[in-house]
């Protein structure tokens, strides 16, 4: 069990997730922290890019997706109110590191993700160490004890996606349990899963499913509701959330109910930098 210092408050948590936004968490694995909760697990939702754009300086594409959102001026604080609702929802404490998201990344002289092929490409050179320096958050913050981490695949190849995963790569070796969850809504289009699985660079996957009642089901998709900035973006509308989430969890189980799936490594396949060793 880890014991976390988040302002006053002292946080004691046997899981982490780690979420690249403020929704990824909940998209993805909502049904299971809710059902971890409810069953007495300490789960700590850590969302790495939660930072503000420095000196509110927004590029154009950053300043679209901000009016798709509704809110231009405050978008970092509303979804950040946003993500206190679905935790409090799904019973997890929460954590949000200073990371700027891709879109508010800056170097001085230009954005380094201009548009949404950006986002869902390769790494901007600049973001070549960044990946390096979140591990070492994580590190500290799980300096007592190592709890389990549940960490994106990054299906669907966005940036940050991309950032946590290597991250997480690089520290296998320190923690005794390291899961990886589907990237959802990204893991709805065909073949981007097994599209990520062959390109990670590793081998020695294994798929667990985790079955879900209609209590987790329900938390879930309270959870991802709760982030109303995202739902045209995500979902094209509010009301077709709900029967597209269940709808692919359905899909998912082995027998009548809902799951979610997650990948493990082999513990013998050795990790450096997100590549297997020779």
């Amino acid at each position: 069990m880890v014991v976390l210092t988040r302002g006053h408050e002292a946080v004691a948590t046997d899981v982490i997730y780690l979420s690249p936004h403020l929704d990824d968490a909940a998209l993805s694995c909502g049904g299971l922290i809710h059902r971890q909760a409810q069953a007495g697990t300490n789960v700590l939702v850590v969302t790495v890019f939660a930072g503000s754009p420095a000196q509110n300086v927004l590029s154009p594409f950053a300043v679209e997706l901000h009016a798709r959102w509704g809110h231009p001026t405050n978008a970092v604080a509303v979804r950040t109110q946003e993500d206190h609702r679905a935790m409090r929802l799904l019973g997890a404490e929460y954590l949000h590191l200073e990371y700027p998201d891709a879109i508010y990344r800056f170097d001085g002289c230009s954005f380094l993700y201009l548009s949404r092929e950006d986002l869902l490409g390769s790494l901007h050179p600049l973001d070549a160490e960044l990946a390096s320096q979140i591990a070492t958050s994580i590190v500290e913050i799980c300096s007592t004890r190592a709890p389990s981490i549940y960490a994106p695949l990054g299906v669907g190849d966005h940036v940050d996606h991309q950032l946590v995963r290597e991250a997480t790569l690089t520290l296998r070796n320190a923690f005794p349990s390291i899961v990886f969850y589907e990237d959802y809504p990204y893991v709805e289009v065909p073949g981007s899963l097994t599209d990520v699985l062959g390109r990670i660079g590793v081998e020695g996957w294994k798929a667990e499913l985790q079955s879900l009642d209609e209590e987790c089901m329900s938390a879930r998709i309270g959870a991802i509701s709760a982030y109303a900035s995202q739902m045209d973006e995500l979902f094209q509308s509010v009301e077709i959330m709900p029967g597209r989430v269940r709808d692919y969890a359905a899909a998912l189980s082995s027998e009548e109910g809902y799951a979610e799936r997650y990948w493990r490594l082999s513990r013998d396949k050795k990790i450096a930098a997100g590549k297997e060793l020779a």
